[in-house]
């Protein structure tokens, strides 16, 4: 049985070589990028105006109250003005180009026009640079808007159409099979014998793979027959990552490695000192990632989010590809048996002073009831038997820790 952060280094030291692809820039959103991408001219090209209002000269107005004769007005897209007569003022809006030698723009609320509207009266002082966005004062040409290792999100969408980027370079995301085994699972839509339960991981680990941003191929329930379980498994190798929900504990896992050993996958290893997940087995085939999680909706939870998620993470070329970490004040005192690294449901809350961190009752590694609750995991270290409370733990938050609230 080996260590989590020795599992972890195992994972990590095993992964294929990532994959870049061009894609169209709308269909980027999540992935990352995988190149620089650079302003291709000045951003604003033009000096621009911030406001609704009038574009004067700020000496023409420094003795304010002042009245001005309108020369024009500019409005944005209109083209390029024309030169601002000396002494005039021109009615401008939002986003146009400021008129040379134009050096300031007031804002309409700070003026007053004339009835026969020729005419504006300056209320107010302005300074040179006032209300004016200079040419180039957000991006220049040449300039790195975006690097790479960068999650494309909405803004960078909008960045990426900025600069006419309609395709770019990002790492590929892997492709994803799951499957669950095990004679006591049913579907969803099916009622289950007395002796069987629904099938609660495969999908739970679907939801952990669309938190992430990827997309996987659901292979259905494998029954416990030799020859269903190397079809479906010849079937997931398929894709870059095979996830595998059962079947790995100690009673079941010699049946599951007859077929990996069939199949010619390199099993690196098959027992972790976790708590909930000790039966997590990771091996590969080639390039093929494959996980199995054990069969408690818990340790398939926790041993994803310890292990397939970093994986995954650093295949897409996300710069943080772990779940966040804290440290916090627990509010009770836990005791556990201290073989194992150990996550247990908390609640994790802001208080005056600092993290608070809640933990939850639970019942067993199969309790998913119980930790639906949670929004984050206190980390008992292994070798510890017991934490006090008012002591400073560890916690990892999990993936929806800042849209839940209590």
């Amino acid at each position: 049985m080996i260590t989590v952060e020795k599992a972890l280094g195992i994972i990590l030291s095993n992964l294929p070589e990532r994959k870049i692809e061009q894609v169209p820039f709308q269909a980027s959103l999540g992935r990352v990028l995988a190149e620089d991408l650079t302003a291709t001219c000045d951003i604003p090209p033009f000096d621009r105006s911030a406001m609704d209002g009038y574009a004067v000269a700020a000496s023409d107005a420094e003795h304010a109250p002042v009245e001005l004769e309108i020369a024009g007005e500019i409005r944005a897209g209109g083209g390029l003005p024309q030169t601002l007569p000396p002494g005039k003022a021109m009615s401008i809006m939002t986003g146009a180009p400021v008129p040379r030698p134009a050096d300031a723009v007031q804002v309409v609320e700070e003026c007053r026009l004339s009835e026969d509207g020729r005419r504006v009266t300056i209320n107010k002082p302005v300074h040179a640079g006032d209300n004016i966005a200079p040419r180039g004062s957000e991006a220049t040409s040449g300039e790195v808007v975006l690097r790479a290792g960068h999650r494309i999100g909405p803004a960078e969408i909008a960045v990426m159409a900025t600069f006419g980027y309609s395709r770019v370079r990002v790492w590929k995301v892997p492709e994803i099979a799951v499957f669950a085994t095990g004679d006591e699972l049913v579907e969803v839509d099916q009622t289950p014998r007395p002796d069987q339960i629904r099938n609660s991981n495969a999908y739970c680990i679907i939801a952990q793979l669309q938190y992430m941003g990827l997309r996987s191929e659901y292979l259905g329930i494998v029954r416990d027959d030799k020859d269903e379980l190397r079809q479906r498994m010849l079937e997931g190798l398929r894709k870059d990552v095979l996830i595998i929900s059962g079947g790995v504990s100690m009673g079941e896992y010699d049946y599951v490695k007859d077929i990996f050993e069939e199949l010619g996958l390199e099993i690196l290893f098959s027992r972790v000192a976790i708590k909930p997940g000790k039966p997590t087995v990771f091996a590969r085939k080639g390039d093929t990632l494959v996980f199995g999680l054990p069969g408690n909706p818990i340790s398939a939870l926790v041993t994803f989010e310890c292990f397939v998620r970093p994986a995954l993470g650093n295949l897409c070329g996300m710069a943080q590809s772990e779940l966040h970490r804290m440290k916090g004040e627990l509010l009770e005192d836990m005791e556990q048996n201290s073989g194992r690294m150990a996550f247990f449901p908390a609640w994790v809350y802001w208080e005056e002073g600092g993290l608070k961190v809640d933990p939850l009752p639970w019942k067993s590694s199969a309790d998913i009831i119980g930790f639906a609750g949670a929004n984050a995991t206190y980390i008992f270290p292994r070798g510890k038997p017991r934490m006090r409370k008012g002591e400073t733990v560890e916690v990892m938050l999990l993936p929806d820790f800042f849209l839940r609230q209590r």
